[in-house]
């Protein structure tokens, strides 16, 4: 059984929503990976009953650096972006679990761990981490 995560299980419609918006948002700047997260830790969202409606973002890995998008709420229903929080962002770090961007940490939700480790690589590549 193959260890890749499919589109459904990141969002279907929505996530293939978001793969045409995000690049439309920030262009004409390339991205050339993104993932969907939350502020902090990740695993309350299990236990959460709000999780619905926490604020999700997009971090983006383009040339510049990273990128962070907030979405607009009900996040989990939506793939419309409110507004760019980060610009450019250098000094990214990750933990495995964590991404941290300027300051801020985000968690990605389920099924975007290894997209989250794509954006990394890429923005390492960069000399952004």
């Amino acid at each position: 059984m193959s260890s890749e995560v499919g589109e459904w299980q990141k969002g279907g419609i929505r996530y293939a929503k978001l793969k045409e918006v995000v690049p439309g948002y920030l262009a004409p700047e390339k991205v050339e990976a993104f993932f969907v997260a939350v502020r902090g830790a990740g695993k309350g969202r299990l236990f959460n009953p709000l999780t619905p409606l926490q604020r999700e973002f997009v971090i983006a890995a383009t040339p510049a650096g990273a990128r962070v998008l907030e979405l607009k709420l009900p996040g989990v229903f939506r793939a419309s972006i409110k507004c760019e929080v980060s610009t450019g962002v250098d000094g990214v770090s990750w933990d495995g679990e964590r991404m941290v961007v300027g300051g801020t940490s985000y968690s990605p939700v389920s099924f975007h761990a290894e997209d989250a480790e794509e954006v990394v690589r890429l923005l390492k590549g960069l000399g952004n981490t």
